[in-house]
């Protein structure tokens, strides 16, 4: 059975290189290992996401590295329905949203339309999701099981 997962923002910074190449071999693993897994992501329509997404996207021809990225990315994953979810959040009024960081409201309200797994590097933002009961797992340890 397929997984969704709901990823933030570290991922199209560690696509871009900006965290190393280290960390830019694993985002591109993770986008490899999803696709053969037949998993999917949960994305917010309109989402800081989908903003770096886009940016992505227009930068990748001017690197042979982040162009062989995109080509995955955009083939394999983000036009399949199967292995990208894009949620409508506008309507979402359900779930406990105080004390969450304006910035990373579109990943809760994506995770109460979805009941997905937030993968996210940003320890306040486990905090909040922890303390609301809202299932994570930070960046590295999941990719360490999930690679």
């Amino acid at each position: 059975m397929s997984e969704v997962l709901i990823v933030d923002e570290w991922f199209w910074s560690d696509l871009n290189g900006e965290n190393g190449e280290q960390k830019q071999k694993e985002a591109f693993y993770f986008l490899e290992t999803l696709y053969k897994k037949c998993d999917r992501i949960a994305v917010a329509k309109g989402s800081k996401f989908q903003q770096k997404e886009r940016k992505f996207s227009k930068d990748a021809h001017t690197d042979s590295i982040k162009r062989g990225i995109a080509r995955l990315y955009f083939s394999k994953i983000r036009y399949d329905p199967k292995k990208y979810e894009e949620v409508d959040i506008e309507e979402q009024k359900d779930g406990d949203l105080e004390g969450i960081n304006r910035h990373d409201l579109y990943l809760v309200r994506t995770y109460y339309k979805t009941k997905a797994l937030i993968i996210t590097k940003d320890d306040k933002l486990q905090e909040q999701l922890g303390s609301k009961g809202i299932p994570y797992q930070l960046r590295d340890a999941f990719l360490q099981g999930y690679l």
